[in-house]
């Protein structure tokens, strides 16, 4: 299996440069529609008609380009690459409970106390138990 890349970085870096120009592109695309309403306001329906077929396709093209469907094969695209070598350079994906105390050590004050009232509310979520903002209040003053 031959990939593209060689380490995370560069795949990931290789995609965020993907991401940034599916962001231009986007951009073109609010122009097109802006066009397209245009010529709608002016009377010019096939003019209009014209512009929506080319946001139509802009969109499908950039889209099919940020998530490479272009690719037959997922060692060129760049989002597998990233998710294959992120998997392969990061821990071996086991998040276990020291790693969870070790990131809690290492964090600021504000995101430890943010944690309880998260994993509360998540058993909350679980328990059907409805979590409010005064709740939530009540819970952080508790650990400052």
């Amino acid at each position: 299996m031959a990939h593209k890349y060689s380490n995370f970085t560069d795949a990931f870096d290789s995609l965020k440069t993907r991401t940034a120009n599916w962001y231009t592109q986007y951009g073109m695309i609010a122009t097109m529609c802006g066009e397209a309403r245009d010529y709608a306001a002016g009377k010019e329906c096939q003019s209009a008609v014209y512009k929506l077929a080319q946001v139509i396709q802009y969109f499908a093209d950039t889209y099919d380009r940020l998530i490479d469907l272009y690719f037959d094969d997922a060692d060129s695209s760049d989002l597998f690459e990233s998710l294959y070598w992120a998997s392969q350079e990061g821990g071996n994906g086991v998040i276990d409970m020291s790693a969870i105390l070790d990131a809690l050590w290492n964090a600021e004050p504000h995101q430890c106390l943010l944690f309880i009232p998260m994993i509360d509310a998540m058993r909350g979520s679980i328990q059907n138990k409805t979590v409010t903002t005064d709740w939530m209040s009540q819970a952080l003053k508790h650990f400052m």
